[in-house]
């Protein structure tokens, strides 16, 4: 009865404390941080981060906004791949709206566990992050595997590519029949003599003669087994490359001619594809696989419309066909012909590769084109494109590095057939007008209501977002790596994507407590709906939810989420000793798996508060046990340092009595207590 007595007596006190203890203040940011200059300039080195007493193996980009706008917060979170030099354990990572890191993980491999291309898609009804992971020491693309991971962030599924092949880092696109689109690279006997000549006395140009020829795969991802195959050799020439062959073209050092870097099949049953080394995009037939049409580069099928703005990308990434009402507000396409299509495309268009900038214009963009070319089944010859009555737009001289060889580029690749057109309809330029040499992403982000979507823009190579209206205005503007990084590859993310993501871990929230006592630090990594984090007390480790009381309730800021402890709480005798931390969602709901372990504040903290703030942190949360111990311990020392100095002065002395294991007879000697 007198436990039960003294039980209860701790429960109430816990109780009357928490309920005497004023609420922390909530302070719920309504916008990302000011910007900072001092982290934009490299001050901090060339990836500033954010590091947290919860959560040891992640770390937060120092995401800057240089331009930010509540149109952005927009119930979707960012998806990105920071990687690069600057980065000891990079990883797919997830921010919310204000840059604040929402989940992030690294997957060690011997590689380095670089991962690319993080998204969300969706398999039979149920959403996927999915991202590459494998060896990408060939520069520019990859061997792995793509992974696809359930919202407890559990890898459910490895996808490999068939036929023996590995996955390339490029592309990994889920179809609405349940099949994976996948590049991959293979190196494979051709002939190259037309852009070097090998020396066979060369230890370097022994093997000559080999590229690594590009393909793409649609498999059947439950199966694994091979639903269509494409290889670029075997219908693009070779030579409508722009890339500069160099020392290569042996079989350790194959030539890489196509560079393949996204796929998209359409609702047809064809496929798009992008290649950034031959400047174009292709067209395939999804049952013959042979070239339907070919946009920009060396094998161009169209005439431009747009004073070469429409033709002169350059070594582009990202290329999606997208359904003529996309922009209702900002774009009405040309009356329907018969024997025509009619299609809008996007792509990234870096203008420039690997710090190699003679083609393309002065800066990189979001491309949004409108092309025109004859429907196979329907045309007949003699027939006529649509009329256009919005043409008379004019453009401005194209900004090129290069003027004289961007420009005979054009006049060599531009169409003479009327009936293939391609026309600028919307260009997406950064407001420092970045340039970058490799990746990078453009995502259409559809709005309710009637509304033109917005872009959404990824640098690639480049630490940098923005985020623009449909009409070309910029609304967020991001650096997640400083200016100085740029084109250095210190940090990078291959795209960046925004889509609505539920996360529910089924690890605990981590919690730490301050050396000093004072506050409690939380964090969750990867749970996307906590709204609130409520501070619980008790004097008992119990897992009896009675036996804990509510002390403090604040409002979740950003990945971790201090809570002060009351002062009046910690300077009570009867202080309480353990504490946990609850998850609760905006309903005010208790999240599952939300429960924090429970920290115990110590016997000191306990019943000698006043003594506790003096001692160090780490002997103020020892355990009982781990205490009688060390007392022990030091008891035991005690005693065989006196014994010693007792048997060093019979030594020293030299009188018999040192004991039993005496070491030298001789004259007696008086304690320091007989004087």
């Amino acid at each position: 009865m007198n436990i039960i007595l003294l039980l209860s007596w701790h429960l109430a006190t816990c109780l009357h404390r928490a309920a005497a203890a004023s609420s922390a203040k909530d302070i719920v940011p309504t916008s990302p941080a000011p910007y900072n200059e001092a982290v934009d300039n490299g001050t901090y080195g060339y990836y500033p981060i954010r590091t947290f007493a919860t959560a040891n193996d992640v770390a937060q980009p120092q995401t800057n906004f240089l331009q930010w706008s509540e149109k952005c917060d927009d119930g979707l979170l960012y998806f990105l791949t920071p990687r690069g030099w600057s980065l000891p354990k990079p990883g797919p990572m997830i921010l919310d709206k204000y840059g604040d890191l929402l989940w992030a993980h690294h997957y060690e491999n011997k590689y380095g566990g670089q991962a690319y291309d993080f998204k969300v898609q969706e398999y039979k009804g149920e959403r996927y992050l999915t991202f590459w992971l494998g060896d990408d020491r060939v520069r520019g693309h990859g061997s792995g595997s793509y992974y696809m991971l359930n919202s407890s962030y559990d890898i459910v599924r490895k996808v490999k590519a068939a036929n023996g092949l590995s996955a390339d880092l490029h592309e990994f696109l889920i179809t609405k029949e349940g099949t994976a689109l996948m590049t991959m690279y293979q190196v494979i006997p051709h002939d190259v003599t037309e852009f070097r000549e090998f020396d066979p006395e060369k230890e370097e140009d022994k093997d000559p003669n080999y590229i690594w020829d590009c393909l793409f795969q649609e498999i059947d991802i439950e199966t694994g087994d091979l639903i269509f195959e494409w290889r670029a050799s075997e219908h693009v020439p070779v030579n409508s490359t722009f890339h500069d062959i160099g020392p290569g073209g042996t079989k350790n050092d194959a030539f890489d001619w196509f560079h393949i870097n996204s796929i998209e099949k359409d609702e047809l049953g064809n496929y798009l594809v992008s290649a950034r080394y031959v400047h174009s995009l292709t067209y395939v037939n999804g049952k013959t696989g042979e070239i339907i049409w070919t946009l920009g580069g060396n094998t161009n099928d169209f005439m431009d419309l747009s004073g070469e703005f429409a033709l002169n990308f350059a070594w582009q990434h990202d290329a999606r066909f997208l359904p003529l009402d996309t922009f209702p507000n900002m774009y009405t396409p040309p009356d329907r012909k018969p024997g025509f299509t009619t299609r809008l495309v996007t792509m990234f268009d870096n203008a420039a590769e690997d710090q190699h900038y003679q083609y393309g214009l002065t800066y990189s963009r979001g491309l949004v084109l409108e092309i025109t070319y004859p429907t196979q089944e329907t045309f007949a010859k003699g027939a006529s494109g649509p009329t256009y009555n919005d043409l008379t737009r004019r453009f401005e001289e194209p900004e090129y590095t290069d003027s004289v060889l961007n420009h005979r580029k054009m006049v060599e690749i531009n169409g003479t057939d009327p009936n293939y057109t391609a026309r600028v309809i919307k260009s997406f330029v950064s407001p420092d007008r970045v340039r970058s040499s490799s990746q990078g992403s453009m995502q259409i982000l559809p709005q309710t209501g009637g509304k033109d979507p917005k872009v959404l823009i990824g640098y690639g190579l480049n630490a940098v977002w923005t985020e623009f209206e449909a009409d070309g205005s910029v609304l967020c503007d991001v650096h997640f790596g400083a200016t100085t990084s740029w084109e250095r590859g210190d940090i990078q993310s291959y795209r960046v994507y925004k889509f609505p993501w539920i996360g529910r871990p089924k690890s605990k929230p981590d919690v730490e407590i301050s050396d000093d006592d004072a506050e409690v630090f939380v964090s969750w990594n990867g749970a996307t709906e906590v709204a609130t984090w409520i501070l619980q007390c008790s004097q008992r480790k119990s897992k009896v939810e009675t036996d804990w009381a509510d002390v403090v309730s604040l409002r979740k800021s950003g990945f971790e989420t201090i809570i002060p402890i009351p002062e009046s709480m910690l300077s009570e005798p009867d202080s309480p000793r353990y504490l946990r931390v609850i998850a609760l969602d905006s309903a005010g709901r208790r999240l599952d798996h939300g429960i924090s372990r429970v920290i115990d504040r110590g016997l000191m903290a306990s019943y000698f508060p006043l003594l506790d703030q003096k001692l160090p942190h780490q002997v103020s949360r020892m355990s009982l046990g781990r205490m009688v111990l060390i007392a022990t311990s030091i008891l035991v020392g005690m005693f065989l340092l006196y014994e010693a100095y007792r048997r060093y002065l019979s030594w020293k002395l030299g009188k018999v009595g040192g004991g039993p294991f005496r070491w030298k007879t001789g004259a007696g000697y008086r304690l320091l207590g007989d004087m």
